[in-house]
């Protein structure tokens, strides 16, 4: 590893050495991944705007936070990438591009047709650190995700299930269905099951649309948790079970999206069909790599 960065966690690290900055980074893990604007920050801490903004600006030039303009409105929201790579150097000492790799089992530029099974179990190990620490440190994860018996599921895996969890409130419907979970799947967008799935040409932009021309639009939902269909559940037992077959103690974006293949009647199976996608040639070909 270079002195620079090194120098550049060093920073990170220093970042965080305030008693408030580490306060708006646990209210922007607790809101991850929408996050807040800048208004329910300052009502939340009860400090000068002038002082947050500060402690913004200093989180974000150091990659803590992302920052985006919606109309009138400045929000803030957690990069969890960055603290992942912290935390990557604070536990191996390498960056976290060195020690995961191809953890995941896919490259930038293709599919491969093998799983580095032992890479892939030492980085839901650490996957599973990040979220203990998250959790200790800024209350990341808890009373956001609550499914009961399903505590192997990687973080990648939660994130999809929070995204599905949005996508049911941005239609204003009270459900998550496998078609919500598909969304989730996708807009996760660094899984194995978003990768398979891009890899056949189906985005979260063409996917949105399928889903909304399928079950249109409710009439708006304001809970932090939204219940799952049957069907949904119906997936979730089943990437239980993919993982369990092929002998991993873990469920990652790959087991949902099998379990979406399997269960087979669901939205999401329609929105896919109507996208163009071979779904037993996408099925086999993820097996294939899984195996």
């Amino acid at each position: 590893m270079s002195k620079e960065e090194t120098a550049r966690y060093a920073n990170i690290f220093a970042a965080l050495g305030s008693e408030p900055r580490l306060e708006i980074m646990r209210l922007l893990f607790a809101a991850y991944p929408d996050g807040m604007t800048v208004g329910e920050i300052q009502e939340k801490l009860k400090i000068p705007n002038s002082t947050l903004s500060h402690h913004l600006e200093k989180l974000r030039i150091e990659g803590l936070v992302n920052s985006r303009k919606e109309k009138q409105f400045l929000w803030y929201s957690a990069n969890a990438e960055t603290m992942e790579d912290l935390l990557t150097f604070l536990s191996t000492g390498k960056t976290r591009r060195e020690f995961f790799g191809n953890v995941s089992g896919v490259s930038s530029d293709r599919i491969p047709n093998a799983v580095n099974h032992t890479s892939m179990q030492e980085g839901f190990m650490l996957e599973r650190f990040f979220a203990s620490i998250f959790e200790k440190l800024f209350g990341f994860m808890s009373g956001r995700f609550h499914l009961k018996g399903y505590e192997r599921f990687t973080q990648k895996a939660i994130i999809a299930i929070r995204i599905a969890q949005g996508e049911s409130r941005r239609l204003g419907h009270n459900f998550v269905g496998t078609e919500q979970i598909l969304l989730g799947l996708i807009g996760e967008g660094s899984g194995i099951a978003s990768q398979f799935l891009t890899s056949v040409d189906v985005n979260l932009e063409n996917a949105q649309i399928e889903v909304e021309k399928i079950i249109g639009r409710g009439l708006g939902n304001t809970a932090v948790d939204v219940p799952f269909t049957p069907r949904a559940k119906r997936v979730l037992e089943l990437a239980v079970e993919e993982s369990q077959q092929l002998g991993v103690n873990y469920i990652g974006t790959e087991h949902l999206l099998l379990g979406i293949l399997r269960e087979g009647g669901g939205v999401a199976i329609k929105v896919l069909q109507n996208l163009g996608v071979d779904l037993i040639s996408l099925e086999q070909r993820l097996r294939r790599t899984l195996t």
